[in-house]
């Protein structure tokens, strides 16, 4: 069956929003429209955010394009230009300084002002922690969401509102107006590969209310949220980038745990100003399935259901704002549709915006554009246009609450020093705020504070390593230590090799790193050869088999993997956040290991663990 076919009754033109649209306009010192924005071609531009990660303009079409795009090219103007385009996503690869990313942004900008069409939405995936796009010189990562839930117990929603405010102001200095954040999935399964530490935790309630203050925040300090991933993405054992996720909950549990963050920030004082949709399957949402090209019969993704976006969330859930899709190249849905398919099928559902639907990377790619936006209208002139307009309308509403910043070149010139000279103390204080009050202790058997004379850290990689090396140096310069790095496992170290007065303190960052840390389907190319986790924790396990030193394990990402370490460790910790930055002096530098290392030698706690991690009896009693 073709989804897309069961879009809307024909009715009368989008004239009826055009003034709405000159409003949005000229509310952003853009000059009126002279536009027609009664044409499907505009209305379809509209809804659309592109990818402009990449860009060679003189590369044959096959060979593949990884030239990060800097500045704006002509060709790329006049697609924004002539394609009448919403929105567009950046990328990591596109910011290399703050002057270079104002600059690229307010190029963008200029070219809708002076072709007077509406202000572009420009996002970015600024989630902090596994997820974030901003160099940290830009603005730190902070430790993320189950680092937020991690210091509840302290701090209730206070540290969760004071990142969202520092990351909007940074965002909007720079030019952004949505922030694809914050995510309130709610972890139920200590297998997830791609959500685990981006959620807040395990409790519907706990995530709702850090989801809340985080949207607030963002949006009371002008940047546009987008909740997601509707209706869940914490309960699933696939990353929807490799693949199409299932979850089998009863609709008892979905309505309890995956729908309730949303269902009661939806009804918030602040709504989200966005939600963005999961690529995923819902069977007691939607059984509804389709045929792909070799005959399979899938159950139709959660992006493409219209039961799940317009019945549920539109319908029961009430929901007035604007609905984006998740990135349309991911596997979850690429591996399904074309293009052309999955942007009909996600608009008939009643999707606002199509994310990431059509990747433009050389001269060919602008070729093919064309045909598909005019594939877009084709499928779309036969049939009627209220939800259509509808939907145009939220996307004006929105660009009318978040405008852009457009300067003049003095104006842009003055802003980009006034962000060189931000209050960059501020930043670091308040992350190493969160990373010492999400330090948890998940267990002890009574060998804490630490008072071995040496250290022998077992970590990741060799930049986590001179990270530990570097905290402990500061924190306790009289105690000596080494590092080895496990992302390429060695032999075993001989038994000379563990001295008998030193602590083993083994650093984890179960699970593997997903696609969406290093950006998306383009960077698969990317991901570095790492040993796997199964290779790594067998390594771990025969090196600590029957030694006799103190073994501290310390999880720096997910907490759950120090279930398979408790017949092997004394210590369990837990940081959330595994993230190392190098500065300015060439020196490696994480607070999450800074605060790991001052509550070893203190033994003083500040997180509680948001999340169950299954552990023997005897320790649970503690």
């Amino acid at each position: 069956m073709i989804i897309w076919n069961i879009l809307f009754k024909r009715v009368a033109s989008l004239r009826l929003y055009a003034g709405l649209l000159v409003l949005t306009a000229g509310a952003c010192s853009y000059p009126a429209s002279r536009i027609d924005t009664a044409s499907l071609e505009y209305l379809v531009g509209q809804k659309l955010m592109l990818d402009l990660r990449y860009f060679c303009p003189q590369q044959p079409p096959e060979q593949v394009c990884r030239e990060p795009l800097l500045q704006l090219p002509d060709a790329l103007a006049e697609v924004l230009r002539r394609g009448h385009i919403g929105g567009v996503i950046l990328f990591a690869d596109n910011i290399q300084t703050s002057g270079q990313t104002m600059t690229l942004i307010d190029a963008m900008q200029q070219v809708m002002r002076h072709a007077g069409l509406p202000p572009l939405l420009i996002a970015i995936d600024q989630e902090g922690g596994r997820v974030a796009r901003l160099p940290a010189d830009m603005l730190v990562r902070f430790s993320g969401n189950m680092a937020l839930g991690a210091s509840y117990m302290k701090y209730d929603t206070a540290l969760a509102t004071q990142v969202a405010e520092l990351q909007a102001q940074r965002l909007r200095q720079l030019g952004f107006n949505v922030n694809f954040a914050p995510t309130v999935d709610v972890n139920i399964n200590p297998l997830n590969p791609v959500i685990n530490v981006r959620s807040y935790g395990e409790s519907p309630q706990l995530v709702a209310q850090l989801g809340q203050a985080s949207v607030a925040a963002l949006q009371q300090h002008g940047v546009a949220s987008a909740l997601k991933h509707f209706p869940g993405h914490g309960d699933t054992l696939v990353d929807s980038h490799v693949g199409l996720p299932r979850v089998d909950h009863p609709r008892s549990v979905i309505d309890a745990v995956d729908l309730l963050p949303f269902r009661q920030i939806i009804d918030s004082a602040s709504p989200p100003a966005l939600l963005m949709t999961a690529h995923i399957q819902y069977p007691q949402l939607d059984s509804t399935t389709f045929t792909t090209d070799d005959g399979r019969e899938i159950i139709v993704p959660a992006t493409m259901s219209r039961t799940i976006i317009t019945d549920l969330l539109r319908g029961d859930m009430g929901y007035q704002g604007v609905v984006i899709s998740d990135a349309l190249d991911m596997a979850g849905v690429a591996q399904y549709y074309s293009p052309l398919q999955a942007t009909l099928a996600t608009f008939a559902a009643g999707v606002d915006i199509a994310l990431m639907p059509f990747k433009l990377r050389n001269q060919s790619d602008i070729e093919q554009f064309w045909l598909f936006q005019q594939q877009l209208v084709s499928a779309l002139e036969q049939q009627s246009r209220p939800e259509l307009e509808q939907s145009l309308a939220r996307i004006a509403a929105l660009k009318q609450n978040f405008p852009p910043r457009v300067d003049d070149s003095h104006s842009l010139t003055a802003r980009i020093e006034a962000f060189k000279a931000r209050d960059r103390a501020l930043e670091l204080s308040l992350e190493n705020t969160l990373a010492e009050a999400a330090t948890t202790l998940i267990y002890d058997r009574g060998a804490l504070p630490l008072k071995q004379h040496h250290w022998h850290w077992l970590m990741p990689d060799s930049l986590r390593c001179q990270a530990a090396l570097n905290a402990l140096a500061k924190a306790s310069p009289q105690t000596s230590a080494d590092c080895i790095s496990l992302a390429h496992l060695p032999s075993q170290p001989s038994a000379s090799y563990w001295r008998d007065d030193a602590v083993i303190i083994v650093g984890d960052i179960t699970p593997q790193h997903s696609l969406v840390e290093l950006g998306g389907m383009d960077d698969i190319h990317a991901a570095r050869p790492r040993a796997s986790v199964q290779a790594r924790q067998h390594w771990l396990l025969q090196a600590l088999a029957d030694r006799e030193q103190v073994v501290v394990y310390a999880t720096l990402r997910s907490p759950y993997s120090a279930t398979e370490f408790s017949n092997y460790a004394h210590v369990a910790t837990a940081s959330f956040d595994y993230s190392t930055e190098v500065d300015a002096d060439g020196v490696a530098r994480s607070p999450a290991l800074d605060a790991l290392v001052q509550a070893l030698l203190s033994n003083q706690w500040s997180g509680t663990l948001p999340v169950t991690v299954s552990l023997p009896a005897e320790l649970l009693q503690q």
